[in-house]
């Protein structure tokens, strides 16, 4: 596949998912992804994404939690 943004090549890779929902952080593990070997740039192909759709809303139990720090920028002068 040819990245959308800088035309370079692109690999599958197993990638870290993160997504925010009702205020959430949820992160999604060994998620397929193409990924631009160029630019870094990530595409996730649409059966992926509605795996990941399905699993944010069912929101079963985790396979472990993890804590998020929060900035806010406006903190920083």
């Amino acid at each position: 596949m040819t990245c959308n943004f800088c035309k370079g090549e692109t690999e599958e890779e197993l990638i870290r998912y993160v997504q925010e929902y009702k205020g959430v952080v949820v992160i999604v593990e060994n998620v397929p992804a193409d990924v631009c070997q160029q630019c870094g740039e990530q595409f996730i192909r649409p059966e992926i994404a509605d795996k990941i759709q399905r699993l944010v809303w069912d929101a079963p139990k985790p396979k472990r939690t993890a804590e998020v720090p929060v900035y806010d920028l406006a903190d920083v002068a």
